[in-house]
């Protein structure tokens, strides 16, 4: 579960059910399920600190918001670090944080290699939609297919400007279930793919930016 999920559900006898579920947009009951589920996730996850990468293969996303017929495969890269960025549109606090990673991509792009992997949607229509997503016109449904997770990542590209290769999960999520990527995590693989820097599920503070960018300073 992560520390800002921990930290709100700590604070929320604090708060009437009403208020709550406002500044939420879900009842504290559908919250505690929410978290049960992260922490099942979680516990699932296989990408571990020490430990080589799970390979994966993906599509990547096309210039026109399509699926590519080309595959990426993790072992098949050249063997240079990389950096991973599980995301999606639909969560607040990873948009919020898109900028910042771009940052830090631009400074350590001559020698770390960096992916964004799209992963489910943290707060589709058919789910725990939030208010700030109400507010900014972020109306998704939950994509069913790789052609509509295609179509979401191809806006958020747009609106982010990115350049970076975007790859796309599987619909069955297979990828996030290795990595407990969703709603959003970073990871820092050396050139030997083993796992030297895995963030906290997210979503996370700021600060984890930070400690993302150390490790990708001192990776090789």
């Amino acid at each position: 579960m992560s520390k800002m999920a921990f930290a709100l559900k700590s604070r929320m006898h604090e708060m009437s059910d009403r208020d709550f579920e406002d500044q939420l947009g879900l009842s504290k009951t559908e919250f505690l399920e929410h978290l049960d589920e992260m922490a099942a996730i979680e516990a699932g996850c296989i990408a571990e600190l020490g430990a080589s990468a799970p390979d994966f293969e993906a599509h990547l996303l096309d210039d026109d918001g399509g699926v590519s017929t080309e595959m990426l495969t993790l072992s098949g890269m050249p063997t240079l670090p990389i950096g991973l960025i599980f995301g999606c549109y639909t969560c607040p606090i990873f948009r919020r944080q898109t900028d910042g990673m771009k940052d830090i991509i631009q400074r350590y792009a001559e020698r770390v290699r960096f992916l964004f992997v799209y992963v489910i949607e943290a707060h589709p229509t058919d789910g725990w939609n939030t208010p700030s997503n109400k507010a900014e016109n972020i109306m998704v449904h939950q994509p069913q297919s790789l052609s509509e997770r295609a179509a979401i990542a191809h806006e958020w590209r747009n609106a982010y400007r990115l350049e970076k290769p975007i790859l796309l999960d599987w619909p069955d999520n297979r990828i996030n279930t290795a990595y407990s990527g969703s709603p959003e995590r970073l990871y820092v693989l050396d050139s030997e793919r083993i796992v030297q820097f895995k963030s906290d599920q997210g979503p996370y503070d700021d600060g984890h930016l930070d400690d993302w960018a150390k490790a990708l300073a001192n990776v090789s």
